[in-house]
């Protein structure tokens, strides 16, 4: 007894290196690969009173042939025996067959590998994993009313079996029991079915049409996976989940009767059922989860219930006859890519409730002209409605707080829409290709605020009468080399100018005292910030200060008093870096402030003058040159050999 290790009446584990061992009496289930790995093992007698033998419970027992089963065994689990030379001793031992069946206990095990109609025996309680597993030639089956339960892969890849009928006994139907039947066109149910596992009739080519009993409370994932030819499903009563991809792939799957009680449908339920008409879902729904009519490209009708809380992403994405739609909003926000690609939608409402409109929600919705968001929906996605471009009037919410790249993308036709005052950050391209909203120079303003430009210009002026700069307006614009913002403008959002990389330099009006944080963030050819209201200090970064100094040195004749004062100090003091900055940047008129003023000392002077000679900036050369004539002794050049 010490080599059995038994938890209540389940015998869990077997330790001992026994070729016959004595199983404890008392015990009623064998666990779940309670011998696994027992290579001694040739002989085992199962005894009266165990009802079950669990998954895996002998796999690799490399020498196990014989197995003694008792009368009380009705159930046996996926792969018990696998591993073993127990199939081999059984097809040339015909002791415990039975006509054309190995029968153990009340279990029908195996069937011959050449069978063509089964007739089970009454009184077999369950049908083994893998019983029937392709037996090619099995072209009919007679179930009778004991069995209860059809094991894992029991009648998988039948590929002569054409019809199938399941008795009111049978309660259980085990993983895959039916896939690959490529032939089987016929499949009834008594009622009884409470249970079914997934892939049940995954790719089974030939069923056409389908009746699930009432006694069915769930149905599976793939459990049509694949099976291209079903056109019609109904069910008897009320079921509340669709698992998985249970119709995916049904190309001719038709219609379905959406029963009540319905709470959840899964992951690509009915994903590229091409020729589904309507998806008219029942009140009490909750849960549809992501893909669930991806694809479906003939629905024309949809209802989504104001039942349903959580919506996954691309749930009616590429359904390109779908019309129109509502949006309830206790789903809280719209998931991305819940509408792309559904080319026909026409009409749509957005309840209140829904906060965010997910990036491409309604990406390619290419007849959508008009729609009105909720004052609940407080950020618009990346691409949201990019390509949208019949779509002629957006209602955003005053409450929008961030707009995301390429939002309204491609929109040309967009031409009333207001700019939302509570609006924290705005992405690259927000209002790209926006044709109708913008002027003649390319820009896109609501409202007094600047939100970008369309074109591919390199040298931007923004139009006098913009009062404000959104946020992200000029964000990624790779082409922009020099950008004017005009006088009236008194405020810039954060990251007006981001990752413009190809920028050199920027005007800013004297009414522009503070920018957001990291401005220039990416900016990384930026040689010059004209910024009269900005003293040096306010900038984050020494680059952005050089910047800026280099900025007041061409045009600082403009700049009040105030930053006049700060800029001359850090002039003063940071000489060399400003001077070494223009020359990288080839910028004579920012070196001759300097030299006009006579500020280069000679302690700087000679480094400076070597650089602009590596840098070849010529130009700057002749100033210095001109700069020595006018105050320095000669020797200081004579180790210079200047090739001008």
């Amino acid at each position: 007894m010490d080599d059995f290790e038994i938890r209540g009446t389940s015998l869990v584990r077997y330790r001992g290196s026994d070729s016959w061992p004595e199983l404890p009496e008392g015990i009623t289930e064998i666990a779940d690969g309670a011998f696994k790995d027992c290579r001694d093992i040739c002989e085992m007698v199962i005894p009266e009173g165990v009802t079950r033998i669990g998954a895996e419970a002998f796999q690799w027992c490399a020498n196990l042939e014989s197995v003694k089963a008792p009368a009380s065994l009705v159930e046996i689990g996926p792969d018990a025996f696998a591993g073993t030379p127990f199939y081999r001793y059984y097809d040339t031992n015909e002791t415990d067959w039975k006509d054309d069946f190995l029968i153990l206990g009340r279990v029908l095990f195996k069937a011959r590998r050449n069978i063509r109609e089964a007739a089970i025996p009454y009184g077999v309680m369950s049908i083994a994993p893998d019983a029937f597993a392709g037996r090619v030639l099995l072209s009919s089956v007679d179930i009778p009313g004991s069995v209860r339960d059809i094991g894992w892969r029991a009648f998988s890849d039948c590929s002569a079996l054409t019809k199938i009928r399941i008795p009111s006994g049978v309660r259980r139907l085990g993983w895959h029991c039916f896939k690959g039947c490529g032939r089987l066109a016929e499949v009834s149910f008594d009622e009884g079915v409470e249970e079914m596992e997934n892939g049940i009739f995954a790719s089974c080519r030939s069923i056409r049409y389908v009746n699930l009993p009432a006694s069915l409370k769930k149905l599976p994932g793939w459990v049509f996976f694949g099976s291209n030819n079903v056109e019609r499903v109904r069910f008897a009563g009320p079921v509340a989940v669709m698992g998985e991809r249970a119709f995916s792939g049904c190309e001719n799957l038709r219609s379905v009767d959406f029963p009540a009680g319905l709470r959840k449908i899964g992951v690509d339920a009915f994903a590229g059922c091409i020729c589904l008409e309507n998806a008219v879902l029942p009140e009490g729904l909750t849960d549809i989860e992501r893909r669930a009519f991806s694809g479906c490209r003939c629905i024309e009708r949809a209802v989504i219930p104001e039942t349903v809380t959580s919506l996954g992403e691309s749930v009616f994405s590429g359904c390109r006859l779908l019309r129109e739609i509502d949006v309830p909003g206790g789903i809280g926000e719209l998931p991305d890519d819940t509408f792309f690609g559904c080319d026909a939608l026409e009409r749509a409402t957005v309840a209140k409730g829904i906060t965010r409109i997910g990036s491409r929600a309604f990406g390619g919705c290419k007849r959508l002209q008009s729609l009105e968001l909720p004052d609940s929906a407080v950020e618009v996605d990346d691409r949201a409605f990019k390509g949208d471009a019949a779509l002629r009037r957006l209602r955003l919410s005053p409450m929008t707080r961030e707009i995301g790249a390429e939002a309204f993308s491609g929109c040309r036709s967009l031409s009333d829409i207001e700019f939302p005052a509570a609006l924290e950050r705005m992405g690259a391209g927000a209002f790209d290709g926006c044709e109708a909203l913008s002027d003649e120079a390319g820009f896109v303003t609501l409202g007094g605020v600047c939100c970008g430009n369309i074109t591919q210009d390199t040298d931007l002026r923004v139009p006098e009468g913009v009062r404000a700069i959104a946020p992200g307006a000029f964000r990624e614009k790779q082409n922009l080399i020099f950008l004017t913002l005009p006088e009236s403008v008194e405020c810039v959002g954060d990251s007006a100018f981001a990752h413009c990389r190809a920028l050199r330099e920027i005007v800013l009006p004297t009414g522009v005292d503070s920018l957001g944080p990291e401005p220039f963030e990416g900016c990384d050819s930026l040689v010059s910030i004209v910024a009269p209201g900005m003293p040096p200090e306010s900038f984050g970064t020494l680059s952005e200060r050089v910047s800026a100094a280099v900025g007041y040195c061409r045009r600082g004749e403009g700049y009040p008093e105030r930053t006049r004062a700060a800029y001359e100090r850090f002039l003063s003091t940071n000489c060399a870096d400003i001077l070494e900055a223009a020359i990288d940047r080839n910028m004579p008129d920012a070196v001759r402030y300097f030299t006009a003023r006579r500020l280069i000392g000679r302690a700087d002077f000679e480094r400076v003058l070597e650089k602009a000679q590596k840098s070849r900036a010529m130009e700057i050369v002749a100033l210095l040159l001109d700069y020595r004539a006018g105050g320095f002794d000669g020797d200081v050049f004579d180790k210079f050999d200047i090739d001008i």
